[in-house]
């Protein structure tokens, strides 16, 4: 973790601005999240705090901050806020709103119930409280991407509806866009906060004027600098800056004429160099497939189609991040590509092709298995269940619990069960009744140990093993897993479909996963060797709608 807390306090004594109002400034920067995309270049805007500094502004900047550092970041804030004339905040990273709040996320932050979420997130609704105390002098920055999708009950990925108080001027955008307008435009005095945001394509919104500047005043030069005088000072010391940039040649040193200098004459061409200096291949290779221009369920089926072939994306959620990166270059170096972790049109035909060969093969793999297991099932069933008796339909049910004759065995057993009643005595009856009513493990254990050779024993025995396994930290995993795919109901019966189709019996196309589904999955399970819970994970569905991965461009 990348944490800093800086407060300059020497900053007003080495450049200070005279007889000028205080500026304060937030600024937190956040790139890498634990569980929720990354969000690409979003430490780029904590570049900005020398240049803020350099105007004399008081700085409270933190990158990759998580919750507890967040609070303490606002706190430090706030001290000073309200005794300071002009505002600006300036937040880098992930947001969530829900219909009437936006949150700024920390690093560490987890999907969780919006009713918890202002107990970690910082809600704008506080940001905006103390902007609005300085009414036309107070500036938000929010950075972020264009990633949208779920992240829990009642919330949205993205920024919301905001409800911006009178005098505060709120400006959006990407992170690295962002960075430049806060370097160039508010880090200078007198440039025009609506030219700055249209020059680098941020949207405004809230208090906007005309030729409003955030700085309008000229902050005085370091006392070891000699002062700039007339014009021609001016031009000499914007060719000696750019010559020093030009001497160092990277792309740090550009940034660093341009900060200090972003009226200069030589920003184009720092620009340029810039531009020339960052045009590696990885940025390459990100231009090439944002040009392919993909959507989100697009970007679901490269995701669906990279773990069918055993390259681990970490979810199937249409947010390229951390784990889609990662399973992008692994495929790409098996399959002979430059590792760059991004996309071009000739590497998705290939994955889809690898896709539809895998899909084709696993199912071919699984009828297979599916024909030996059935020859078994049956020759099982002749030498137990066929013969007719307890013995047999219970041998069979213990060796194939869902296999072809189950039903068979189950409705014959019960047959034999009400007989027993008919003929067990009114003891024994009156206390195997009463364990079925309780069924729990207890109860089936007491009527063993009052009724050792009762009629009912091996019933009795037959419900400990079935309420012991469904008790297992395998089981409990299993479902805990499949919550967490967070299914909707078109997806639930979108899973029925494929399992109907495959002549699995999952009973009624209606959402709701009973005991007939679950035993369509676990026969499902069972034909492609996977483990027999009758519970989906991320692999199972994948396999399953393996059918339906499909070329992105058709």
């Amino acid at each position: 973790m990348i944490a800093r807390l800086l407060a300059t306090a020497s900053a007003a004594a080495l450049f200070v601005l005279p007889a000028m109002a205080e500026t304060t400034a937030l600024l937190i920067a956040n790139e890498d999240y634990d569980s929720v995309s990354d969000v690409r270049r979003g430490d780029e805007p904590a570049d900005a705090v020398r240049a803020l500094e350099r105007a004399g502004a008081q700085v409270f900047a933190s990158e990759e901050v998580e919750g507890a550092e967040l609070r303490q970041a606002l706190t430090r804030f706030s001290a000073r806020a309200l005794e300071s004339d002009r505002l600006l905040v300036v937040l880098s990273g992930r947001f969530v709103h829900s219909m009437t709040e936006t949150y700024f996320l920390p690093t560490d932050i987890r999907p969780q119930p919006l009713a918890s979420l202002s107990t970690t997130a910082l809600p704008l609704s506080t940001v905006m409280a103390y902007l609005a105390e300085a009414p036309g002098s107070a500036v938000l920055v929010l950075a972020t991407d264009e990633t949208s999708g779920d992240f829990g009950p009642l919330l949205q990925i993205g920024l919301g509806a905001l409800q911006i108080p009178q005098g505060v001027t709120v400006v959006s955008g990407e992170p690295r866009p962002a960075a430049r307008f806060v370097n160039r435009t508010l880090a200078s005095a007198g440039a025009d906060i609506l030219e700055g945001a249209r020059r680098n394509q941020l949207t405004v919104a809230g208090y906007a004027p005309r030729d409003r500047a955030f700085l309008d005043e000229v902050a005085e030069t370091e006392p070891d600098r000699a002062p700039v005088g007339d014009s021609a000072a001016r031009i000499r010391q914007d060719i000696q800056a750019w010559r020093r940039a030009d001497s160092i040649g990277t792309a740090d040193a550009y940034r660093d004429y341009i900060d200090a200098n972003p009226q200069g004459q030589f920003v184009r061409m720092a620009e340029n160099r810039i531009a020339a200096l960052e045009d590696t291949p990885e940025a390459r290779a990100e231009r090439a497939e944002q040009a392919l221009d993909l959507n989100r369920e697009q970007r679901r089926e490269i995701q669906r189609a990279l773990t069918l072939l055993g390259f681990n994306t970490r979810g199937i959620d249409g947010i390229f991040g951390r784990g889609t990166r990662g399973a992008i270059t692994s495929w790409q170096r098996d399959s002979g590509f430059p590792e760059t972790g991004f996309f071009d049109r000739e590497q998705l035909v290939r994955l889809d092709a690898q896709a539809e060969r895998r899909a084709a093969e696993l199912q071919a793999e699984a009828e297979r298995r599916q024909a030996e297991e059935l020859a078994a099932d049956r020759a099982f069933w002749e030498e137990t269940g066929a013969l007719g008796d307890e013995a047999g339909f219970r041998a069979y049910l213990n060796r194939y619990p869902d296999g072809e004759y189950a039903e068979i065995a189950r409705d014959e057993l019960e047959d034999i069960e009400r007989a027993k009643r008919r003929q067990a005595d009114a003891v024994d009856r009156q206390l195997w009744n009463e364990a079925r009513m309780e069924n729990t493990l207890q109860a089936y254990r007491d009527y063993l140990e009052l009724r050792p050779n009762g009629a009912f024993r091996e019933e009795a025995e037959a419900q400990i093993a079935r309420l012991e396994e469904e008790r297992s930290d395998q089981r409990q995993a299993a479902i805990a897993a499949e919550n967490a795919l967070n299914l909707s109901p078109s997806a639930r019966r979108s899973i029925e479909q494929r399992l109907a189709a495959l002549e699995l019996r999952p009973g009624q196309i209606d959402g709701v996963f009973d005991r007939d589904t679950r035993r369509a999955i676990r026969r499902y399970q069972n034909a492609r060797n996977l483990p027999r819970t009758g519970y989906l994970n991320e692999r199972v569905v994948v396999l399953l709608l393996a059918d339906s991965v499909r070329s992105i461009f058709r």
